[in-house]
């Protein structure tokens, strides 16, 4: 076939195409394609198959046609990358990408693609395109730029680029939240003054596309609309199977003798917050009934130098770190996990997505996100009715599991009590008063610290002693704050954070009084506050993470620690401040509450989570969908559940 009627081939092909006729094209380019590779028809190829809904076969055409030699290169490869991207071939697009790496390093599409799908993949990678994407003059490529940061961990690099961003276009609302998130971790409060009202304006109108992108668990740390809480995060990551529940209940399940029980963390090493309230409930669990299984997701580094215990006594260990989300599915069918238990939620170096993959009859969220999950196929929240009244149902997703005392579990067996020692050795000063908060220093909102300085105004010779690390100009930030409201700046005392466990236990137990904060109430540190002997103080709140240390409190009978709003948590702090033989008493009720009542006693709270699971497979072998259930409560017990020297 002579060039000129191989060129009237290609344009009869092009009319074919113009027309809708897309078999007669295929008809016309397999012939042409016999005789010539040429880039033009691989295009059209690709072009057609696109068309045809064969967008994985339109991808490989588009490919050949970039590898042929051609003007249009670059642009047939940037079209199969968007195909690939499209497709979810994640590994496709990257093998494309790393063979035109330097073209994709300087071009903005190609750099937003390579990007996304190495943060679908979880992969290491996208700072090498976050100056071209943040260069560019598009929305979509500044906003993946900063999204590609994990907040958490970053950089003082990465966090200058993100207020460099947002300095080009202050009304990109997705940009704005990555933003406001690290002036709230510097705790620059006079720029949350111009931004936060804005941003409940927007709720109050029912304007959520900021809240839609918004890293769910930094929505929690400012927010106390339980339904913006819900939404927080929709437009990110994946989307759940809207027939999951059913399908799971559908699919063959073998069940055994033992219920197998399969627990999904990174954070499954002794020292980390959560193995402090869950280590308990692991060893406590009825080996005899039931079948533990760990899918770890754990740091090597802190299995090797901040874990204590032999975790082969928790369970069965499966490492899934170095798996995809689908192998660590599987890795949980091979298992034949009745129930899946995720310990994350949104948070970091959370696998929540592996729950989309339809990995168990029955799945369940607790313990380390005090919300809904947005987006992943979940059964239960196990919650309590205090941290999720009947009347925040709307606002969840997931069926709510109410525990009977509280849900939140902790360890009595591995924490050591305080040690008597001197204030000075940790710089306080030896007869005062002092307040003190050791919850990290960003969840110190305004709204926190504005009661604090009240309380610090009417309580005139005491102390405040906060844990602030002297990052982003944090520390410098929130002294600032104190001293433009009249508190000198040497009635703040700052403490750096001690990683010897039972020394901190020892200098929290040096304070008087302890302070909650709000909206995200201490957890892990209200427990510990609490098994140091000192009493602490909090107020009602709205949603699930403003109202767990209500759950803690009542669960440890204290309910006078429990103050109605803002200005009965100033009221009652100051009182105690004026009245410090009250505050002595219920400091030694406190200390004998420690092991009598629930809060502590891991047993107990292990046999109320048994009969939740329990309760929930037998739902599921009964083929009935999740529904909101109690837990029933066991009797009182008799006496203490340990002995005062454990």
């Amino acid at each position: 076939m002579n060039s000129i009627k191989l060129k009237r081939q290609y344009l009869n092909a092009q009319k074919h195409f113009d027309k809708a006729q897309y078999h007669d094209v295929l008809a016309i380019l397999n012939r042409l394609l016999d005789v010539q590779k040429d880039p033009r028809h691989y295009a059209l190829l690709g072009a057609t198959l696109v068309k045809l809904k064969m967008k994985a076969e339109a991808a490989q055409a588009f490919q050949l046609a970039g590898e042929q030699n051609s003007p249009h290169r670059i642009k047939y490869l940037r079209e199969a990358m968007r195909l690939h991207l499209s497709n979810g071939d994640d590994i496709s697009l990257l093998r494309l990408g790393k063979r035109i790496l330097n073209e994709a390093l300087a071009d903005p599409d190609m750099a937003l693609m390579m990007s996304a799908a190495l943060m679908r993949q979880n992969l290491e990678g996208t700072e090498a395109f976050r100056k071209t994407l943040g260069e560019s003059t598009e929305r979509p490529h500044r906003q993946l730029a900063v999204r590609s940061i994990k907040l958490q961990d970053r950089s003082d690099e990465e966090n200058q680029f993100i207020l460099d961003v947002f300095a080009k276009d202050r009304d990109d609302k997705i940009v704005r939240n990555f933003y406001l998130s690290v002036i709230r971790d510097s705790l620059n409060y006079e720029v949350l003054a111009e931004y936060e009202p804005i941003l409940k304006q927007e709720i109050a109108a029912g304007d959520f596309e900021a809240i839609l992108d918004e890293v769910s668990l930094y929505n929690i740390r400012w927010c106390d609309d339980e339904k913006a809480n819900s939404m927080a995060g929709a437009g990110r990551g994946e989307r759940k199977p809207w027939h999951g529940p059913a399908k799971r209940l559908s699919m063959p399940h073998k069940w055994g003798d033992k219920l197998r029980i399969g627990y999904l963390s990174a954070d499954l090493w002794t020292e980390h917050a959560v193995m402090k309230a869950f280590r308990g409930v692991l060893e406590a669990h009825d080996k005899d009934r039931f079948e533990i299984t760990i899918f770890c997701n754990a740091d090597p580094e802190h299995l090797r130098d901040h874990n204590k215990a032999n975790r082969d006594e928790w369970g069965k260990i499966v490492r899934i770190r170095d798996m995809t989300d689908d192998e660590a599915a599987d890795a949980v069918k091979a298992e034949n996990i009745d129930i899946l238990v995720d310990l994350h939620g949104h948070t970091a170096e959370n696998r929540v997505w592996v729950m989309n993959r339809f990995t168990a009859p029955v799945h369940a969220t607790w313990l380390g996100y005090p919300g809904t999950v947005c987006n992943v196929d979940i059964d239960y929240l196990i919650c309590d009715h205090t941290v999720v009244p009947e009347t925040s149902i709307a606002n969840y997703y997931e069926k709510l599991c109410w525990m009977p005392e509280t849900f939140f579990p902790n360890d009595a067996i591995h924490r050591p009590l305080p040690r008597s020692i001197d204030r000075a050795v940790c710089k306080m000063p030896k007869d005062a008063f002092i307040f003190s908060c050791f919850h990290s220093h960003w969840k110190f909102t305004r709204a926190t610290v504005d009661l604090w300085i009240r309380i610090l105004t009417e309580a005139p010779e005491s102390y405040l002693f906060l844990i602030c690390r002297e990052r982003f100009g944090a520390r410098k930030n929130l002294l600032k704050a104190f001293t433009d409201a009249g508190i000198s700046a040497d009635r703040i005392l700052f403490g750096d954070r001690v990683h010897d466990y039972a020394a901190y236990i020892d200098r929290v137990a040096l304070t008087d009084l302890g302070l909650d904060t709000y909206p995200y109430n201490g957890h892990t540190t209200t427990s510990e506050k609490l098994w140091a002997g000192l009493p602490m103080l909090t107020h009602k709140g709205v949603n699930f993470a403003s109202r767990v240390s209500e759950s803690l409190l009542n669960a440890l009978g204290l309910p006078e620690m429990i103050a109605d709003d803002a200005d009965d948590y100033v009221r009652r702090a100051v009182h105690y401040y004026n009245n410090r033989g009250e505050l002595a008493q219920i400091r030694k009720r406190l200390e004998a509450n420690r092991f009598t009542h629930p809060l502590f006693d891991a047993e107990r709270f292990c046999r109320h989570l048994e009969t939740a699971y329990t309760m929930m497979a037998d739902r599921a072998k009964a083929k009935l969908p999740p529904d909101h259930f109690d837990v029933p409560v066991l009797s009182p017990r008799n006496g203490p559940f340990i002995s005062h020297e454990a």
